[in-house]
């Protein structure tokens, strides 16, 4: 009996004996709407130990002899099938074969070796940026979202389809990501809004779309996934990044529009928001500020961290189990956060803060799961053994009493009751942070490196998403209305005379490229002060309202969206003859 199992990178058409020890990585059904509806095809995702994937398709005829004995997570045994291209107009794999099912392919369920591996395989934020012209090979990607925008439904081969438009946020970057179809379920605002923080999701092949002024993704129908706070490894190992766990961000609100926005806590500073820590304790409104101060003491307390779930809850341990009240499940994959108290000495005035994770995380410079690293250095101790754990802290908390920094606090926010007589930090900057004037707008303006400027704050509120979507829909330019105030750019100081009490037009590079003050700065390209000019622009403000309706209008995304089906089919067709 031969037992030789096959590598999945080894696969090609020129032998027809393989044998493959797999798991099912995926798993879905295809239908194609334009044809007919029994004209069905399952496809699979398979992955060897090696982590190595290869498509897999069985034909309608075999749907049923087939279906029964496969099961999404489970690792099979599996032989006897043909070998062809893969030609599909999105591919889920890069191989460049995939495996066509047969009435005599044998497939064996097996216990083990086990195969933990998700399948998932992330594409960075800055690979999909790089990105100049489409291609074939669906994404996977992860990140938060950061607001969310429902779009009304797109008529489609008979049917509407729901459309959302969300925009997601990973390592201080944030792309626009379109939703199509019953996807769009799990971005209904009320399950969104449940969360403590702006909840993590996960994208599974989805397509990059490069358009005129940037890069969006887009699910393909039928098979791309979207899955929040997604109970994974993968999940755990995003959220500890040091370039993630840095930042803030709140719970999802409705803002004046109508739109899901997320506050996200950046690198700015506003120095006419500065205050002392005694007349924080007058002011009872819900509002932030920032002090100058210095860190006198870290409180030597057991409980200096905590663990919680991928949406940021607290949970709650019961019997070797992980509880979250918010999501209603237990949890297999926990995070560790900072739940740190300082005082903090400003002038002659002491007060006692609690430090956020995002903001303990940027003032020691460490994650928390970094922070545990460094007590197995430190400490001699057996970190599985929690009570033991508990008792120590870091040396870097001591390393931090003297350092003076500038605190961003929020007001009668604590984040537990036992923190109800303590302000909230949720931000800290150095000491010397560099604060913005006149010129900086004209730096940025001008600056060669426009491009590679990261909008990390509160862009989503500060212009709506509609704006944000706009701009990277639209031409690459938008026009601004100085007189009626339509938009509020930011130009040359040497403008400005010129522009007083005069109605102008401006053509715009419509990326953003810096922010500071609760502004941001564009590129002024051209400015028209031709009559002629301004009445066009003027008579075409109602088509301007509702540009942002070319997302969804357009038959040619809706249509791509469904791509895969009509490739699918007529792929497998040409394979059949293959």
């Amino acid at each position: 009996m031969n037992n030789r199992v096959d590598l999945v990178e080894k696969i090609t058409p020129w032998r027809e004996s393989w044998k493959v020890h797999v798991k099912v990585v995926k798993l879905w059904y295809h239908k194609n709407p334009a044809l007919d509806p029994s004209q069905n095809l399952l496809h699979m995702v398979l992955m060897d130990e090696k982590l190595h994937k290869i498509q897999a398709t069985i034909r309608d005829q075999l749907i049923l002899k087939f279906s029964v004995s496969l099961n999404e997570g489970d690792v099979y045994l599996m032989t006897h099938f043909t070998v062809v291209p893969n030609t599909a107009l999105n591919r889920v794999t890069k191989h460049r074969f995939r495996l066509l099912f047969q009435y005599n392919t044998s497939v064996v369920s097996v216990v083990s070796p086990r195969i933990p591996h998700s399948g998932l395989c992330f594409a960075s934020i800055d690979e999909i940026d790089q990105m100049t012209k489409e291609h074939n090979f669906l994404i996977d990607f992860v990140g938060i979202i950061t607001g969310v925008r429902k779009e009304r439904d797109v008529a489609s081969y008979g049917k509407l389809v729901k459309a959302v438009v969300v925009e997601v946020f990973a390592d201080g970057k944030r792309v626009q990501c379109n939703v199509f179809g019953n996807a769009c379920d799990l971005l209904e605002y009320d399950k969104l809004q449940k969360y403590p923080r702006s909840p993590l999701v996960v994208l599974e092949s989805f397509k990059i779309k490069v358009i005129k002024g940037g890069v969006i993704l887009q699910n393909v129908i039928n098979v791309s996934r979207l899955f929040i706070n997604s109970d994974i490894p993968e999940s755990v190992e995003f959220l500890s990044r040091f370039s993630v766990a840095s930042y803030g961000f709140s719970r999802l609100v409705t803002n004046d529009l109508g739109y899901l926005v997320s506050k996200v806590d950046g690198d700015y500073f506003n120095p006419k928001e500065i205050t002392n820590i005694q007349d924080l304790h007058s002011d009872n409104g819900d509002s932030h500020y920032f002090v100058i101060g210095t860190i006198k003491e870290v409180m030597d307390e057991p409980d200096w961290w905590y663990y919680t779930c991928m949406c940021g809850h607290a949970v709650v341990e019961h019997e070797d189990l992980y509880l979250c009240d918010a999501c209603g499940s237990c949890v297999e994959h926990i995070m560790v956060k900072y739940g740190i108290q300082v005082k903090i000495q400003d002038g002659g005035c002491t007060g006692l803060f609690v430090l956020l994770d995002n903001a303990a995380t940027k003032l020691f410079e460490r994650t928390c799961s970094e922070a545990f690293l460094r007590i197995e250095e430190e400490f001699p101790v057996d970190p599985s053994v929690l009570a033991v754990c508990r008792s120590y802290s870091p040396q870097m908390f001591d390393d931090a009493v003297g350092e003076e920094k500038v605190f961003k606090v929020e007001i009668d926010s604590a984040v537990d009751p036992d923190y109800s007589s303590c302000f909230k930090i949720v931000n800290v900057f150095s000491h010397n942070p560099k604060s913005v004037v006149a010129d900086d707008y004209i730096n940025y303006a001008t600056g060669e490196d426009y491009k590679t400027q990261v909008v990390c704050d509160n862009a989503i509120q500060l212009e709506t998403i509609e704006d944000i979507i706009t701009n990277l829909i639209s031409l690459n330019r938008c026009y601004s209305d100085v007189e009626n105030g339509s938009y509020c750019k930011v130009v040359p100081l040497k403008l400005i005379s010129s522009l007083l009490h005069k109605k102008v037009v401006f053509m715009v590079d419509a990326r953003p490229v810096g922010y500071e003050m609760n502004r941001s700065v564009y590129i002024v390209q051209q400015i028209w002060d031709d009559a002629s000019v301004i009445n066009v622009f003027e008579a075409a403000t109602e088509m301007n309202e509702h540009k942002i309706h070319v997302l969804v209008d357009s038959m040619h995304e809706v249509e791509d969206a469904f791509s895969q089906c009509r490739s699918d089919h007529e792929a497998v067709e040409d394979l059949h003859a293959f």
